[in-house]
């Protein structure tokens, strides 16, 4: 699918927004009439990793603002949720979201979190040489397929071939003779765009595949512009994907550092910088040298430890009050207050989530000089999300699986007959992180839906989830034993589909919801804005407080949406500096 200029009204939003949306490093003169120094009162939004991240870093560069927290459930964490089981001997550890980060470039802002909660003790590490990072495999068409690796030699790249996973690769070698697309192309599917620019069996083969474990989505409805952002941008600026690396390799720059070159956004450049400043981490010599030799890293009591120790540090400071089970109909229930003494919002909240409120009851309003969003209502970016089902499992036996490594994906080329259960692919826990059980055995978690379950009324319940991944393990595996343990979980609407267009829907909602009502009392943050990742969250958390720092919290004409209406050339930076995409399933 390809999508032209016919959206007027998003354009003319567009538009009129770009003049109005600072960039990076650019100054605004348009202050508010207060003269505080600091925001008096500052209400976050969402109580996932986002939202406690935000009002985290913004307390340090705000000590004396009071900031509440406010979230719709009794819980905070969002979908990060560790659990621990008794087994036979001993217990372990289900994950019912994320398990591991990567030891990325976006992962900065997360080690500087870590270290100032204290919990270098407790992090766990996967190293480069494990065969959890060197091993990762995809199901095509009946059986697992081992990826290649720097280790790879001629005879696994040959029946990698002969199995036809690499359909495709060859011709897609041609690439620099495809014709550019169309100026007035504004956006288009992840499978239009690679099957324009390389072949369309490497789109279904390979990245529905990797689209799968990222986003749990169908590269036929996400953007390409969006989550292809240097192959879109390559396409537009050197007619050619190969050409624009080319490019890069033969500039100026790539002299000049002597290294791998490739090309990078402005914004991200500046973020980059930004953390390089700032973040003199880590600090600790002995986990600096940890995180050097791997590739990803965790925690002995999971990825909910950072959320529990994140939630201890913000009530501990007496200027933090956080509000469970507190709704906010954002939108709906916020509006701009303008006086003398300067601007505030005033945010209703809901007492319960069965009850409503006027927009402007004052019985449940509170005014904040800043309100920072981690939330976005469904419907005003993004309007599909998916919904996951994890089913963990556990067996006694630690040689079950007939291979080792971080696990499999299962692309959308795959016959139905080899996956009716719908999944999206498996991990192999046991092997991808190491430390957080008592006991040795196997430990795997099969993700189930996403994409495949949209517009479904009703979902598997947990027995039936725990059946087909079962059935998922017998026949792709061989495992037919029964674990003494299990674990399902149905996370609905967990991952936002970034479909085509996203970015003037972004833009859009920027212009009309948040700067023109608010005159940048309003941020927004979060994993509609900065990418699915805990990376991305945590880094997009910090990189909000941090333009907030000073008279920033001031600005009328910052959203948090900058990114969106960045135009810059995108300039040549060595591969080793370039931001990298922090996401981990």
């Amino acid at each position: 699918m390809t999508l032209t200029r016919h959206a007027q009204l998003v354009q003319s939003a567009v538009k009129r927004t770009s003049a109005h949306h600072l960039l990076p490093g650019q100054l605004n003169r348009s202050r508010y009439s207060s003269s505080a120094a600091y925001p008096e009162r500052i209400a976050v939004v969402g109580g996932g990793i986002s939202g406690l991240a935000s009002a985290y870093f913004i307390s340090k560069e705000f000590p004396k603002s009071k900031i509440t927290i406010y979230e719709a459930s009794n819980r905070l964490g969002g979908w990060i949720q560790s659990k621990h089981v008794d087994v036979p001997n001993g217990n372990v550890l289900f994950e019912a979201g994320p398990r591991t980060l990567r030891v990325a470039k976006n992962a900065a802002p997360t080690i500087h979190l870590i270290e100032e909660l204290g919990l270098i003790n407790d992090v766990i590490f996967t190293s480069k040489t494990s065969p959890a990072a060197q091993n990762r495999y995809i199901f095509y068409p009946d059986r697992l397929q081992k990826l290649p690796n720097k280790e790879t030699g001629l005879l696994e790249l040959l029946k990698l071939f002969s199995s036809g996973l690499l359909d495709g690769v060859l011709p897609s070698l041609l690439e620099f003779s495809r014709p550019q697309r169309p100026s007035n192309v504004d956006d288009e599917t992840v499978e239009s765009f690679l099957s324009r620019r390389f072949d369309k069996r490497v789109a279904q083969n390979l990245f529905s595949a990797v689209f799968h474990g990222i986003y749990a989505g169908d590269i036929k409805n996400l953007s390409a512009k969006t989550l292809l952002p240097l192959f879109w941008e390559l396409e537009r600026s050197h007619k050619s994907i190969l050409r624009g690396f080319a490019a890069a390799r033969n500039s100026a720059e790539a002299e000049k550092y002597q290294d791998f070159m490739t090309f990078q956004s402005p914004y991200d450049a500046a973020m980059e910088r930004a953390m390089a400043e700032e973040l003199k981490i880590p600090k600790d010599q002995d986990f600096a040298a940890k995180l050097k030799e791997a590739s990803t890293f965790g925690f002995r009591g999971g990825m909910g430890q950072l959320i529990q120790h994140l939630e201890k540090a913000l009530r501990a400071n007496k200027n933090i009050s956080i509000k469970l089970n507190q709704p906010v109909d954002h939108h709906q229930h916020m509006r701009a207050l303008k006086g003398m003494d300067g601007d505030r919002v005033v945010l209703g909240t809901l007492q319960d989530k069965d009850q409503s409120i006027e927009p402007h009851s004052n019985a449940v309003a509170e005014k904040s000089d800043l309100v920072i969003l981690s939330t976005i209502p469904k419907g005003f970016v993004v309007d599909d999300f998916a919904t996951v089902m994890t089913v963990n499992l556990y067996y006694p036996n630690p040689d079950l699986l007939p291979v080792r490594g971080f696990g499999y994906l299962i692309p959308q080329s795959v016959a139905f007959h080899e996956n009716p259960e719908r999944a999206l692919g498996v991990i192999f826990d046991s092997d991808a992180i190491t430390g957080q059980d008592t006991v040795r055995g196997t430990k795997v978690t099969v993700m189930l839906g996403g994409h495949y379950w949209r517009d479904w009324q009703h979902y598997p319940t947990e027995e039936e989830g725990t059946t087909m991944a079962r059935s998922l393990l017998e026949r792709h595996l061989g495992i037919k034993e029964t674990p003494v343990a299990s674990y399902a979980s149905l996370n609905r609407d967990c991952i936002p589909q970034y479909t085509p267009l996203y970015e003037e829907r972004m833009r859009q909602y920027a212009n009309t919801y948040l700067l023109e009502p608010y005159d940048g009392r309003v941020r927004i943050v979060g994993n509609q804005v900065n990418g699915v990742g805990i990376n991305d969250c945590i880094q997009g958390a910090w990189f909000l407080a941090l333009k907030l720092r000073g008279n920033g919290w001031k600005e009328k004409q910052r959203t948090g949406a900058e990114r969106f209406f960045d135009n810059r050339p995108w300039q040549v930076v060595p591969v080793n500096r370039n931001h990298n995409n922090g996401s981990s399933a």
